[in-house]
Parts: C-alpha cells; structure tokens; sequence
C-alpha cells in the first residue's frame, strides 16, 4: 500500500488540468460556496472529497505551507491517490478470502504497482472510488455468506456493511448493474448448502442499508433538476465533439453509433499494450489455471467478473481507457494466481539436496522476473504512466490511443506560452474551453479570446493572426477537416513534447483565414 502510494504521489502535478478535471474543480468549488448544482450527470461523493481536499490545500497554503504550496492539481488528485492506494488492502482480503495469503498479497502487489491501476487513479474520475467501494461490498458480502451458516447475527452486520458499501459505490458512480453481478455469482455456483441464500431480513438490510447510504452521500439525486439534467445528458445534449483516434483512425465514440463505434478489441490491446510482459505472461498462466480450477468458488468468480465486464463493455461503442479499472482487480488477481504458480515449478524444480545458494539464486530470479522489474516499469515512466507501452508497442509513444494517453498533457504548457507571447485580446483556437478558460484565469490573461475548432462558425469570425492549439488526443469529425489542411500547409511556431511525444502544436499564420472556409 505504501508503495503504491509513492507511485500514485510521484510527479502528480508535472500534468496539467484535463477537461473532466476541470469540471471538478468548478463544482468543488462550487461545493465550498454552499451550491451543489454543478456538474450534476456525476454523483456527489467524488466532488465532496475533492472540496474537502480544495479546502484543507487553501488552508495549508495561507497557513503553514506558504514557503510549499499545494497546487490545486494535486489537491484535486490526492482523494484518488489515497483511495487508489487503499484499493490493495480491498483486493488482498477478497483473494485471501478465496485463494489465501500467498495469493492475497501477490494480488493487492500487482495492484500496487500495476501500471493501469496507477493511470486512472492519478485522474480526479470516478472510477477509482467505484471500484474500491464496490470491491468492498463483495469482500463483504462473501463474508456474509461464508458465516451465514454458523453465525445469523454476523451474517447480518455483513449484509448491512456490504450494503453501506454498494450505497457508496454509486454515490461515486451511478453503475448500480455491479450490485446485480455479485447476485448472479451465487446463482450460478448453485451450492446452496454452502452458501444459503440470503433471507428475507438479510436482503432488507442489504437494500435498505445501500438506499440510506447513497441518499446521504448523494442527497442531490432527489432533486429535479437532477433527473431532467442527467436525462438531457444522456441523450447527449452535452456532447459537442464525435470521434476517438486508434491507430491514426476515427471511430465513434458514442452509444448512439452502434456501427462504426470503437473496436471490440480495444480493451485487450489496452490491457496488452499498457502492461508490463512478466504480468502478461503470469496473466496467461493463471487464466489456465483458473480454467481448470473453474468448480471451485474462487476461481468461478473470477471467471463471471472478467466474462461479464469484457464482454458487454466491449460491445459497447464507447470505450475509455478508465473503464478498465473496474476489470482490473480481477486481472490482477488471476495474474496473482499464475504468479503462485510458477512459484510452485521454480519450487518444484529444486530437488531434495540440492544446495541452498542454487535454490536461493532461483527464487532471487523469479522475484527478479516477475516481481522487481514490474515495480521498476512503473518508477521509472512516472510520472507519465499513460504513456507507457511495454516492447509489443514499438516505441509508438501517443499513436495508439492519443485521447487516453495524452489525455490533455501538455496543453497547459502551450496555454501558458500563448500566454506569454500573445497580444491582447487575441484569439485561441482549441477544443477544451473549461481548460483554456482555467488556465487563462491562472496565467493573468482573461483577456484571449478562446474559439472552438470544431465550431465552423467561430472559427471564421476569428481574426486572421489567431492562435490554433491542436491535439491528437482532441481530432474529431468536427474538427478533422479543418486542422488536416492546418498541418499540410502550415509549420507549428511551438511543439510541447512529453516523453518524446508531440502532446501539443501551436500555430499562428495568417492563411487560417483561408483555411477556416471548409469543415
């Protein structure tokens, strides 16, 4: 936990703003002012836990901390770092409960200095907060029903606890379909005389206790505004921009386009890009060996919660790096499962007799291996994990998934160097206006001009000499037209690169006037 810990702190400022974080930061804010009306298609818990976090950096920085002040990017990210870090004693006493220590502490390690992991809890997203919370609630849940048996009274402490949880979990993240997938677990196992079913009482206390939970943690969600809000948003009244780049390809990245929406195939090239090759190899061999031991609990239920999250989330057509966190703790503990056994060959490799300083040197390597040089991957990428890609990737850092990978890095560098450079009142073309509304703020010049490219008849009304930001990450089918004829005919004036990766280009050039006519 410490160690992941240190890997999630590391660098958590050297990133500026993204959009979605900016958003939080405008609500939490908000939040301070005592008005729980902004950014309202989220729950409320994730914005609470960052206004807190807001709220004790402006202390610390008007008090003790005036000669180290704490920049908002890390107060806005620390809630997440600290939950993220937390999430491996989560998993360690869920695959202890079904596979043991051994296998408990492998996987609660992996998680630890899992690079995917560390990717989207060092986000101010949701996603961290769901998925410690909702593996707590199954941790406690299988604890209901492994004492439900013996001990009716701690059975029920552990429904209500398991509860509590599944409430927190969707006052983090409105995903109320992974209370259902614990549920269907224990359908299908079927072993009623081990695992009874739950009572009528137990199932009141299990419901009852999730609605008081949520309701305290997210009261909002029984205003009105908040359903007519988050109904306008799913019908996609808030989305401007279409489109997701893979591999120098446009899809759809919205569930309104069920053809020509991302690829099936984007998780896993995700999970095989994004991790370190000793983790995919103990991956491989604990997916054998969950398969043969598929009648036994444990490995049952690692085979329903990679199936039934794989599968309907990769027919979806929207697909972001994000989602995969709640797929992870499974990942990793199966990985944790092929771990232990290739331990278990090593082991069996040393025969009776054989010297101790052979047997050592052994399981020095395979500790080596599968175990130190993970943990190194992610020391030394820090602090831009979303970037990493292991050998399978050729070096093609930021061509594969720019939206996720880059995911606004760099841009707050780029703004801050128009900043410097532009004349007063002078236009900024780009395609994250809370961003560049934000940083303009901070950098003392309210006074730019910010014009959507996607938005044809903004980007004619701007002057001729207007500056233009363009992001892989941020090509959509708006925009595509109109920033490829801006690459053809124009050189960047400034190229911000991170990690060896164009995260952003400004151009400046009279000929946009001529440019902007075509979308």
């Amino acid at each position: 936990m410490a160690l992941g810990f240190a890997l999630r702190i590391r660098g958590l400022s050297r990133a500026g703003f993204n959009e979605d974080e900016v958003h939080k930061v405008e609500a939490a804010r908000s939040y301070l002012r005592g008005n729980v009306s902004l950014n309202l298609e989220h729950p409320m818990l994730m914005k609470s836990l960052i206004a807190v976090s807001l709220g004790a950096a402006d202390s610390w920085n008007r008090g003790l901390g005036l000669s180290h002040q704490v920049s908002e990017e890390v107060a806005v990210r620390l809630p997440n770092v600290i939950f993220g870090s937390l999430t491996a004693v989560v998993i360690f006493l869920l695959a202890q409960e079904f596979f043991g220590v051994e296998v408990g502490l492998l996987s609660a390690l992996l998680w630890s200095i899992g690079t995917v992991a560390i990717m989207v809890n060092r986000e101010a997203k949701e996603d961290t907060l769901l998925v410690f919370f909702t593996w707590l609630a199954y941790y406690f849940y299988i604890r209901a029903k492994k004492v439900s048996l013996t001990d009716t009274r701690q059975a029920e402490w552990y429904y209500a606890a398991s509860g509590a949880s599944f409430g927190l979990m969707l006052a983090s993240k409105h995903f109320p379909h992974y209370l259902g997938l614990i549920f269907l677990f224990y359908a299908l196992l079927g072993d009623k005389e081990k695992f009874p079913p739950r009572r009528w009482r137990d199932t009141m206390l299990l419901l009852g206790t999730c609605a008081i939970v949520f309701i305290v943690a997210d009261p909002v969600f029984l205003l009105p505004n908040t359903l007519k809000y988050m109904l306008h948003y799913v019908r996609e009244g808030t989305m401007t921009h279409h489109g997701y780049l893979v591999m120098g390809r446009l899809y759809f990245d919205d569930p309104a386009h069920l053809r020509g929406g991302m690829p099936i195939y984007l998780y896993p090239l995700l999970l095989i890009l994004k991790t370190p090759l000793p983790v995919l190899a103990a991956l491989l061999v604990g997916l054998v060996e969950t398969w043969k031991r598929r009648r036994e609990p444990g490995p049952f239920f690692l085979i329903v919660m990679f199936l039934f999250w794989i599968v309907p989330f990769s027919l979806l057509s929207a697909k972001w790096l994000r989602y995969m966190l709640s797929w992870m703790p499974t990942v990793y503990i199966i990985a944790a499962l092929g771990l232990a056994k290739i331990f278990a060959w090593a082991a069996a490799l040393v025969k009776p007799g054989t010297h101790r300083k052979w047997a050592s040197a052994l399981a020095a390597a395979v500790a080596l291996v599968f175990l130190a040089e993970p943990a190194w991957v992610s020391v030394r990428i820090s602090p831009y994990y979303t970037l990493y890609l292991n050998p399978l990737g050729l070096d093609r850092t930021g061509y594969y998934f720019p939206h996720d990978e880059m995911n606004d890095m760099g841009l707050r560098e780029a703004i801050a160097q128009i900043c410097e450079r532009a004349p007063k009142g002078a236009s900024v073309g780009g395609e994250t206006a809370p961003v560049f509304a934000y940083y303009f703020h901070r950098f003392g010049r309210d006074d730019l001009q910010y014009f959507d490219l996607s938005d044809q008849t903004k980007r004619m009304e701007a002057p001729p000499t207007a500056y233009v930001v363009v992001q892989d990450g941020r090509k959509y089918f708006e925009n595509i037209s109109f920033i490829q004829k801006v690459e053809s005919y124009q050189a960047p004036i400034q190229t911000v690169e991170i990690a060896g990766a164009a995260a952003a280009r400004i151009y400046r050039d009279e000929q946009f006037a001529e440019l902007r006519i075509g979308r």
